[in-house]
């Protein structure tokens, strides 16, 4: 009984203590712009937290502010940490949120007490190099004050602009409004696909073009597709596993525009979102508190093709190097097999990572040797 009492007293200070936390939360927005950083797929911000120079991404679709890396933080551990709820990935798997009080400041809004979550993402042993950011930006920065976000991808800018600012844009009638819904920390617009609408988040964090989770009711006509199972989509929270259809040249009417887009409906992702691959094919005026969302057409190229029949893909895994993404009619292989050697050279800790690119650049595996150990086996 002693243990239940102890426990209940620790959750209900770290209860308080992030609710403090969140009440002590300033921050003061300003007019202005900070460049956009396109490191990829990854829209990035020059950021300084704790005085200490940074990139964060911002995310559109996170509702709340994340750490990533506590290593950017000097004497973390000694940071008072509270807890309450959990953040949940595209896949909706929870993971527990630590929340965190730092100085956080940028071009767009200074804070001497902004509270972050902590979340220790997976981490891949064969990414290249220390990740490109250390914490992730979400919509809890933006729209505390009467200014409107510009999303602008012609000049890569993201701005705070006040009113008049906002009408000067709007003049040029070259923004268009959209149907949309602006609530609870996140955006959404409305895309019609094949002559039926649907409603998808805004979301920056998110580096493809449009994913919608598989629905019975789905029931595209388009035939130009790809289809792959296993861990293709890295959350937050965790690497996916599922069934992933993947269109090209699917027709979308977004406003008054016809384009055609690629497009993934997955079994395992559970957000119906636009990513960056499509949101930066336009321009943005979001009035948020207004619930008015514009838009343009910049000189970006949409994604709408299939660059590559994939037939596999692999991935180092607890010093090994395994199948983890298959196409649906491949049958050589399977989930989960072991690969020991490639074109006679035997797998090691040292050449997994250079031979797991190889093979993820490599269409056609027929045109490999490989040994394999069965994970039927």
């Amino acid at each position: 009984m002693k243990k239940i009492q102890y426990l209940l007293l620790l959750l209900t200070l770290s209860f308080c203590s992030t609710i403090k936390q969140l009440s002590n939360q300033k921050i003061a927005e300003n007019t202005g712009c900070s460049t956009i950083v396109l490191d990829g797929k990854k829209v990035l911000l020059d950021m300084e937290i704790d005085h200490v120079k940074t990139k964060f991404l911002l995310d559109t679709g996170a509702g709340f502010s994340v750490l990533v890396d506590s290593t950017i933080v000097k004497d973390f551990q000694n940071k008072e940490f509270g807890s309450l709820g959990s953040a949940k990935g595209a896949d909706r798997k929870k993971i527990k949120n630590r929340f965190f009080t730092v100085e956080l400041n940028c071009d767009l809004f200074k804070s001497e007490s902004k509270v972050l979550s902590f979340i220790n993402m997976p981490t891949n042993k064969c990414a290249q190099g220390k990740k490109s950011y250390t914490g992730i930006l979400g919509i809890d920065t933006f729209f505390n004050e009467d200014y409107i976000m510009q999303l602008d991808f012609t000049n890569n800018k993201v701005c705070n602009i006040n009113g008049q600012q906002f009408q000067q844009n709007l003049s040029n009638n070259q923004y268009q409004l959209l149907k949309s819904k602006c609530k609870r920390n996140q955006i959404f617009v409305y895309l019609n696909i094949e002559g039926k609408e649907y409603p998808f988040k805004v979301d920056t964090g998110y580096t493809g073009n449009i994913v919608m989770p598989y629905d019975d009711n789905l029931d595209f006509k388009n035939e130009k597709k790809m289809e792959l199972e296993g861990s293709l989509f890295q959350t937050i929270s965790s690497h996916t596993n599922g069934h992933e259809v993947i269109y090209e040249k699917m027709p979308v009417v977004f406003g008054s525009y016809n384009l055609q887009a690629k497009m993934t409906v997955s079994t395992s992702i559970k957000a119906q979102n636009i990513g960056i691959d499509f949101i930066k094919a336009f321009d943005w005026l979001i009035d948020y508190n207004h619930n008015k969302v514009y838009i343009k057409r910049n000189q970006n190229p949409i994604e709408s093709n299939l660059n590559r029949k994939v037939s596999y893909y692999a991935k180092v895994n607890q010093e090994k190097l395994l199948i983890v993404v298959k196409e649906k009619s491949q049958t050589k292989y399977q989930l989960g097999d072991e690969i020991i050697t490639v074109n006679g050279q035997k797998v090691s800790a040292e050449n997994q990572c250079g031979l797991q690119d190889l093979l993820n650049k490599t269409d056609d595996w027929n045109t490999l040797q490989l040994e394999v150990v069965s994970s039927l086996k």
